[in-house]
């Protein structure tokens, strides 16, 4: 009798470590679960973040491009200035060096260099093109013109949407910081600069 008490105490206490086991197995996997969700929404974020960047640098990267090939176009007239045409290329090239990134834009002041710089260039070189005597001869030289000012229409637009995207990202990083770093603490925990001035 004694033995077969024993041995049911003995079933029942198994049977609850086994029930405990699994109900915490279940809990370790809903944290896990949890934990991946978020390094995921974290990453997805971030990868729109970077994408957005990416469609701002090279759309400038092709105004880059156009204002070089409005030059070449004064070129083929064979009869222009080639001083001052040199001297338009070497500009385009430094205004490619003096242009911020994702961290040395949290200075202002250096967007708005950059900004006045380009601007000031591309109207130097818009100039330049339509002064030349044979400009209504080649026509490709106001259609470049179109693209270069079409380009600096679409900077606002581009940098609302990369803002937009910081902003849910650095929100995200702020709610969920230490849940994050425990996840992984290689990730980058201050908040991005963004374009759109504090109010």
């Amino acid at each position: 009798m004694r033995n077969r008490a024993f041995r049911i105490f003995t079933l029942i206490g198994l049977l609850a470590i086994f029930l405990y086991a699994c109900d915490g197995g279940k809990n370790a996997s809903k944290s896990s679960a949890r934990k991946d969700s978020l390094l995921s929404t974290y990453l997805t974020l971030e990868d729109s973040v970077q994408k957005q960047w990416s469609v701002m640098i090279a759309d400038d990267d092709d105004k880059y491009t156009l204002m070089k090939r409005l030059l070449l176009e004064v070129s083929y007239t064979n009869n222009y200035d080639k001083d001052r045409f040199e001297e338009l290329n070497e500009l385009v090239d430094q205004l490619k060096a003096m242009r911020y990134d994702q961290k040395s834009m949290s200075n202002s002041a250096m967007i708005d260099a950059y900004d006045s710089a380009t601007f000031d260039l591309c109207d130097q070189i818009i100039v330049y093109a339509r002064n030349h005597p044979r400009y209504d001869d080649f026509p490709l030289m106001s259609e470049l013109i179109d693209d270069i000012n079409g380009k600096n229409n679409y900077i606002l637009m581009h940098r609302i949407h990369y803002d937009t995207w910081v902003k849910e990202l650095n929100a995200f990083k702020k709610k969920h910081r230490k849940k994050l770093m425990t996840a992984d603490p290689e990730i980058e925990a201050e908040s991005m600069p963004l374009f759109e001035l504090p109010s």
